[in-house]
């Protein structure tokens, strides 16, 4: 199930590296929390020479990442009938390197004061997946493949709050991919009322939530039945908390009649989403691994069907956030 969700974080396997200390993020909930992030759509066009020379060597910093993810795709769109046949191609790809240079190269720099809180959000942000891009490399070298996709998802979740935290300007300035650019800030965008920013905000809220599902369950690995059994267990509670209370929120909006199809569209998929969730769990508890297999399969497809059955320009800008992810793994269809 490659691009599980789509929710705008690049794959993040798992890489090593030195062993940093945790450190604590910034939640990003709601509107945007940084200082920065109240500077309007206008004014953030207006760059100085030495602003637009910093977030073009943050960019560089984070193509180096990218870089290597880029070799980790093809490991993770295959399935591999040897659990040794798969750490060997984690390990050939670059296990230990995505993280390193560009946390180096971030530390480099000196930011120009208008992005000096967002560097300190991003740079925390990359030690963060450092260190627990080392503890999945350590869990591949062990051969714990459920410790491995745990942290797979702790990284996306990771990689989805720090860019959530961030002002739009720098936000947009670093993307290296235009689904990372539709998780940038929505000040100064035209979201129309309080129904498009209340949906827009929501999003935001459930997305880290949803990254780490997507992260853990979005894989091709060898898992033995058991080690599925138990990548569900842990995390399967959590899923459906997180679309027991999305749903449950989108109940409680009035969006305007212009809006109201497109809103009851999301309701019905996540409604869906929730079902798979519920069933999955009861397949678990059945033994059925294949079926849960199968099921979990209807999750992506339900997401590139809503997307593309949005009407209103309105709607569709308040919901990019999450949805305009979906080229990667719904066709190329625009979004």
């Amino acid at each position: 199930m490659p691009g599980f969700f789509a929710v705008l974080a690049l794959v993040l396997a798992a890489c090593g590296g030195s062993g940093p200390t945790a450190t604590t993020l910034p939640t990003a909930t709601g509107s945007q929390t940084s200082t920065a992030a109240s500077t309007s759509e206008t004014a953030s066009s207006e760059l100085s020479a030495k602003e637009e020379e910093y977030l073009s060597a943050v960019k560089d910093a984070q193509l180096l990442s990218v870089q290597v993810f880029q070799n980790f795709g093809q490991v993770f769109s295959q399935t591999y009938p040897l659990r040794e046949t798969l750490l060997a191609a984690l390990l050939e790809v670059g296990v230990g390197t995505p993280f390193i240079g560009n946390l180096a190269a971030l530390e480099a720099l000196d930011p120009p004061d208008r992005f000096r809180e967002d560097h300190e959000i991003w740079l925390e942000t990359v030690r963060e997946q450092l260190r627990l891009d080392t503890e999945a490399a350590d869990a591949v070298r062990d051969g714990d493949l459920v410790r491995f996709v745990h942290l797979n998802g702790d990284l996306g979740e990771t990689n989805i709050r720090g860019i959530l935290a961030l002002s739009r300007v720098f936000c947009l300035g670093m993307a290296t991919d235009p689904r990372v650019a539709a998780g940038c800030a929505p000040e100064g965008l035209a979201l129309v009322g309080e129904y498009a920013k209340g949906i827009n905000n929501l999003l935001r809220e459930v997305m880290p939530g949803i990254s780490s599902a997507r992260g853990t369950l979005g894989f091709r690995l060898s898992l033995t039945p058991e080690e599925m059994g138990q990548v569900l267990t842990s995390m399967g509670a959590g899923a459906e908390g997180i679309f027991q209370g999305f749903e449950s929120r989108l109940g409680t909006m009035t969006p305007p009649d212009e809006m109201l199809a497109d809103h009851e569209r999301v309701r019905a998929y996540i409604g869906k989403q929730l079902a798979i969730f519920v069933e999955v769990d009861r397949l678990r508890e059945s033994g059925d691994l294949n079926a849960v297999r199968f099921e979990l399969e209807g999750l992506e497809q339900d997401y590139c069907d809503v997307r593309q059955s949005f009407e209103s320009s309105d709607f569709k800008e308040a919901v990019a956030i999450f949805f305009a992810g979906g080229p990667g793994v719904c066709g190329g269809e625009p979004f």
